[in-house]
């Protein structure tokens, strides 16, 4: 019924593995802006990607700025992106705006890939190391697995929670090893809770800060990141 080893294999891969290519039409739209250097970069999934005006929410760039009000990030969210993809497009992503700062997230895209936890990290790892070759003395920002109203009515909910929690724990261990790096944990914050809950729970996170969807925000979720960012990157703002 499960197939042998080999057939487990490459089903595995098969599910994997996308065209690693399947987002150059959003890369070559990043790449027709204009560069600015020595920013905070924001690199991620669709977390990222719909901070946007164009789905109904604020511009991260307009309400993320500097303690004098000043412009201070940059938004390369890439709807749909990996791991993997992240670090394909880093040379042209990341590499040619030379920020003071990497705001890192992924996961989910990930996961439903047959990722592994270990895999992700790997991955991130690899695309740090070259960042810290090409822009010396360059911070990150490491993002736990965002919570998702979704996960509340998942039927495979005990077995990603595993995989999710493992994926916090490598992630934790990476920064606890390496200076540059600050951890992002959302799991830990209050405003993702109701007022009152305890955090550490990703069956206890509000849900009125989520669309249709149950996975991206709405602009109060925005607000709530926001508020968020603002606090993890205050000695930068």
């Amino acid at each position: 019924g499960q197939g042998t080893g080999s057939e487990r294999e490459m089903t595995m891969l098969d599910v994997r593995l996308p065209d690693i290519a399947r987002l150059e039409s959003t890369v070559l739209e990043y790449e027709k802006m204009p560069i600015q250097e020595n920013m905070i970069l924001f690199y991620g999934d669709s977390g990222f990607t719909r901070w946007k005006k164009r789905y109904g929410n604020p511009e991260m760039e307009d309400v993320l700025r500097k303690k004098d009000g000043s412009a201070a990030v940059v938004n390369h969210g890439f709807g749909t992106s990996t791991a993997e993809e992240q670090l394909y497009y880093y040379p042209r992503m990341v590499k040619p705006w030379k920020p003071k700062a990497l705001v890192l997230m992924t996961y989910g895209n990930d996961r439903d890939l047959a990722y592994s936890p270990a895999e992700i990290i790997a991955l991130q790892a690899r695309l740090m190391a070259y960042a810290r070759k090409d822009i010396p003395g360059i911070r990150f920002f490491l993002c736990d697995a965002r919570p998702l109203a979704l996960h509340l009515h998942d039927l495979c909910w005990a077995s990603w929670s595993n995989h999710m929690y493992e994926y916090n724990q490598l992630l934790a261990q990476y920064c606890a090893k390496h200076d540059d790096c600050t951890l992002v944990r959302h799991i830990d914050s209050p405003l993702f809770f109701a007022p009152g809950q305890e955090t550490g729970d990703y069956t206890k996170i509000r849900t009125d800060v989520f669309i249709e969807d149950q996975v991206h925000y709405n602009p109060m979720g925005y607000e709530l990141y926001k508020q968020f960012f603002e606090g993890i990157l205050d000695s930068l703002l």
